[in-house]
């Protein structure tokens, strides 16, 4: 770690586990994470996810902000779907899967997102071919 330099200095990593730390060393009741994952590697991602399920577990609440659809499965019990800065929809896991007629959240947000117009089957298409490392137009999908 870093402790000795300047935040500025740590890498992308170690600015996410200090801020983590810093939002629970008080044991809050209610915890907000925004990408909580983003910039760990594989390793510090797993506890951070086994973490929160933790405190999960200990009646502590977890409000979660990711693009993680697996860290949504498995930390939520209640999934917001937001498009455009709107919450289109909510429910459980279950409850969604089975009201778009999909196995999967990843598929829920995708369905929603055609639904509602802002996701085209040529984008359905450009977002499987750069997931399958098959884009070679340089293009990014964010």
């Amino acid at each position: 770690m870093c402790i000795r330099d300047r935040v500025e200095k740590c890498s992308t990593g170690q600015k996410q586990k200090t801020a983590i730390a810093v939002s629970l060393v008080h044991d809050p009741e209610v915890i907000i994470f925004d990408e909580p994952t983003n910039g760990l590697d594989i390793l510090a991602a797993k506890t951070v996810v086994d973490f929160l399920r933790d405190y999960r577990a200990l009646g502590k609440t977890v409000i979660l902000s990711t693009h993680i659809m697996s860290e949504a499965e498995t930390l939520c019990d209640r999934i917001g779907i937001m498009l455009e800065g709107r919450i289109v929809d909510e429910g459980s896991l279950a409850e969604l899967k089975e009201r778009w007629k999909q196995p999967d959240l990843g598929s829920v947000f995708f369905t929603i997102a055609r639904a509602k117009g802002i996701l085209k089957d040529g984008a359905s298409k450009a977002v499987a071919a750069a997931v399958a490392g098959q884009d070679q137009g340089g293009s990014h999908v964010q």
